[in-house]
């Protein structure tokens, strides 16, 4: 992992994030109430209206392991220049790696806990760069992930 790249698998990323990651990761933790998580139906699009162009929905299939971009949000596809939604995240994964933007994927669902990163990235549009993203775990059932939540937080540049 790159000195410049920092994932934190724990809630001491608080301490640091920014406002929208923090409003995510309140807006997630309030939906899963008193279980590990909460599932896609907890998930209210009309609550975190304003979020909504930094959200990444991707769905999580087992055995074997396949992730698929359900939803990407305008920012993102702003970002990269292309909407992946439809699409493996193995194969169209945007961080300062692919392996490491994979790895957090994994992190999430392994833990079934959010998952912090912190990196510095220019996007190929160069009026936006990422300012951190939170990748958070949903389940159906309670116990597997069926589907992770993220929202990428972006700041306009000048």
């Amino acid at each position: 992992m790159s000195r410049s790249y920092r994932r934190i698998a724990d809630d001491s990323f608080l301490d640091h994030c920014g406002e929208n990651v923090r409003r995510a990761y309140e807006y997630w933790n309030t939906k899963r109430g008193d279980r590990s998580m909460p599932s896609r139906a907890d998930i209210d699009p009309s609550e975190i209206r304003d979020l909504l162009p930094g959200i990444i929905l991707v769905d999580v299939a087992h055995d074997p392991t396949r992730l698929t971009y359900r939803l990407v949000g305008t920012d993102e596809v702003e970002a990269r220049g292309s909407d992946p939604t439809g699409g493996d995240v193995r194969e169209h994964v945007f961080a300062v790696t692919a392996e490491e933007g994979y790895q957090t994927y994994m992190m999430a669902i392994e833990l079934r806990r959010p998952v912090f990163d912190e990196e510095p990235v220019l996007s190929p549009n160069p009026r936006l760069s990422e300012v951190g993203s939170l990748v958070m775990p949903l389940s159906a059932d309670g116990r597997e992930v069926n589907m992770l939540m993220a929202y990428i937080d972006y700041r306009r540049n000048r």
